[in-house]
């Protein structure tokens, strides 16, 4: 079962709520961000409560590390190596990065493990590049194939974001800063399919869930600790556990934020109990303030929820799905 947002005031947006099998427009009050991509959907039944230029192809910054995250994630449990395993950041890396926000030099190394906390909680992109030189590396010797490794891993982003039906989305490096020669693109519609693909894998909320971390780095003076704080200021509010912030010129504010409530359990006839889940997951692509849009959308999605619920569930329109967007 499924959890959907509502909006509360943001300046001059046009929100279209899918709620009770109607289809409402609210205009809402103007603000700064008018122009920002909103949708909001439950993750269980993949109904669509909230979305305004849903399908707009946008910047969207390090909202790619999801997909990055996840190809990494993939790749570790298909191989069976794990991420214990180190990786060495690549020599070209501070070349094709946008941000190094934790100082990672060419040569140090560190596990997948740690190099995924970097990914997902802070902005830091020599990360992300580290995770896609070293999967991509595996991933062509695996194939028996000469290649770019960056590009590989990029291929793998982009073939990801198809299976889940993505198909407005273009990532051309790991880290989603908009920096190549040709701009990478995606949608609120497209990053909130890869949100739902995320947080269908606990180990990646794994990831995401934590305001703060000590990760380790080897390098040839020595081993060091750098603390990692999460740049998702909405973690723990709201029952907010995931899942990436960011904020580039080009991008503006960005964020997917997924939160979860006490499961509800309905006695039936016969005696048995169904234990229906409710998660919500929101993207705000294209915001001035991307985290205050997010939170107040949240909260009015799970009203616009509730009264779903209690109308039964009716999805008299097969467009108020996820899918049909």
């Amino acid at each position: 079962m499924q959890c959907s947002p509502r909006f509360s005031s943001f300046s001059k947006c046009v929100f279209v709520t899918l709620s009770l099998g109607a289809v409402m427009a609210v205009l809402m009050p103007v603000s700064a961000s008018a122009q920002a991509a909103v949708l909001a959907a439950d993750s269980f039944n993949r109904k669509v409560h909230v979305a305004s230029q849903a399908n707009d192809k946008r910047p969207v910054g390090g909202l790619a590390k999801i997909a990055t995250a996840m190809v990494t994630l993939d790749w570790a449990e298909a191989s069976k190596v794990g991420v214990n395993i180190l990786a060495t950041v690549p020599a070209y890396a501070p070349q094709v990065a946008g941000s190094n926000t934790l100082g990672l030099q060419p040569g140090d190394r560190l596990t997948l493990r740690d190099l995924l906390y970097a990914t997902m909680m802070t902005a830091d992109d020599m990360a992300a590049i580290t995770l896609g030189d070293f999967v991509g590396r595996d991933h062509l010797q695996r194939l028996q194939r000469a290649g770019d490794p960056l590009n590989e891993f990029v291929r793998q982003m982009n073939q990801l974001a198809v299976r889940e039906g993505a198909r407005n989305t273009r990532f051309t490096n790991p880290h989603g800063f908009e920096n190549t020669r040709t701009m990478p693109y995606s949608t609120a519609a497209d990053m909130t399919r890869l949100g739902l693909y995320a947080i269908s894998r606990p180990a990646l909320r794994f990831y995401t869930n934590q305001r703060t971390r000590d990760i380790t780095v080897y390098r040839a003076s020595g081993q060091v600790s750098l603390p990692l704080n999460n740049t998702n200021e909405l973690l723990g509010v709201s029952n907010i556990d995931g899942i990436k912030y960011t904020a580039t010129q080009r991008s503006g504010s960005c964020i997917v934020v997924t939160a979860e409530r006490p499961a509800s359990v309905t006695k039936q006839p016969d005696g048995s109990s169904l234990i229906y889940r409710h998660r919500m997951v929101v993207t705000v692509v294209g915001s001035a303030n991307a985290a205050a849009e997010a939170h107040a959308l949240l909260q009015q999605s799970w009203a616009a929820y509730d009264r779903w619920l209690a109308a039964g569930r009716p999805i008299t329109d097969k467009r108020q799905l996820l899918n049909h967007f």
